[in-house]
């Protein structure tokens, strides 16, 4: 009897996703890594080179990269090379590193990757760079499915959350900014107000729940709870705003583009530099990652 043939998928190449660890470094010393991963491991290198353009001059002038050709090895997951700042004494403010992928060797991509990195100018004023990775404005309310806080409870207001980080290239004091939902942005009331000696690290988490007593490491996160005991981020719609102390807007998500009732987070992918889809998307096994990236890695190491 002949032997049944089996369908064979080694000719499937594996999907490249191109992510930098952070989106903005100082001009003094700055350092990012440009990662080039994958889903699943290949049985044969992976080769990504790189195509670098931006307001930002290469070859040793504004910054350096140790590499543009990235490879992830057979049976990895990853691959990476850094991209290095050159400091000079010229006035001549932010510039941007746009990272695309020119080729690849053994993959595909899945859609275009790109990763723009900025270099802050030192030489003029610090701008702050704040933005929000990951928001849970509809836990499930299934068991404990939607426990996002860890409190071995349930609650809609207190299992609500959002995931900041800092992409400045210094840390940032956050004390006394303040969180707004649409209804409270209008009256001035804020639902969150971020309390003194906040003091939040270049590419560091600043994660607020509604409420509870939230349990866990949170990827090291800094964790707080909103000081009016109710982020009250509306599932049919609703604009989530962040502000300094003195009412300057810093960053906002609007949730009304979003499902109404997703039962997980929206979150960015890839983190930080992607755009914003459920989270079982970017992770099947996670309907929210609270204080970490997708994966469940820290944010910092």
């Amino acid at each position: 009897m002949a032997a049944l043939s089996s369908c064979r998928t080694d000719d499937v190449k594996p999907y490249v996703t191109l992510s930098s660890n952070k989106a903005s470094i100082s001009e003094e010393l700055g350092e990012a890594e440009i990662i080039a991963s994958i889903t699943q491991p290949a049985d044969a290198d992976v080769i990504v080179t790189l195509n670098l353009a931006g307001t930002a001059t290469g070859d040793g002038v504004d910054y350096s990269i140790s590499k543009t050709d990235i490879v992830i090895p057979a049976g990895s997951l990853l691959g990476s090379a850094v991209l290095k700042t050159i400091q000079d004494a010229t006035q001549e403010g932010n510039e941007s590193v746009e990272i695309s992928v020119k080729t690849i060797v053994g993959g595909t991509t899945n859609g275009s990757q790109n990763v723009s990195v900025t270099i802050e100018d030192d030489d003029v004023p610090f701008v702050v760079q704040i933005i929000m990775n990951e928001v849970l404005y509809d836990p499930s309310n299934t068991g404990l499915a939607g426990d996002a806080n860890g409190d071995g409870k349930y609650a809609q207001n207190e299992d609500e959350f959002i995931e900041f980080i800092n992409l400045s290239s210094k840390s940032v004091e956050m004390s006394g900014y303040k969180i707004f939902d649409s209804s409270n942005l209008l009256t001035g009331v804020p639902n969150h107000t971020i309390p003194a000696n906040t003091i939040v690290p270049s590419g560091g988490c600043l994660l607020v729940f509604g409420g509870g007593t939230p349990s866990g490491l949170f990827g090291g996160a800094i964790v707080q709870t909103s000081t009016s005991g109710d982020l009250n981020m509306n599932n049919a719609g609703d604009i989530v705003t962040l502000t300094d102390p003195t009412g300057v807007v810093i960053t906002s998500f609007d949730l009304t583009p979003m499902s109404d009732n997703p039962n997980e987070s929206y979150t960015r992918f890839p983190d930080i530099t992607g755009e914003f889809i459920q989270h079982h998307l970017a992770n099947a096994s996670l309907v929210f990652s609270p204080g970490t990236k997708v994966d469940g890695t820290k944010f910092l190491p």
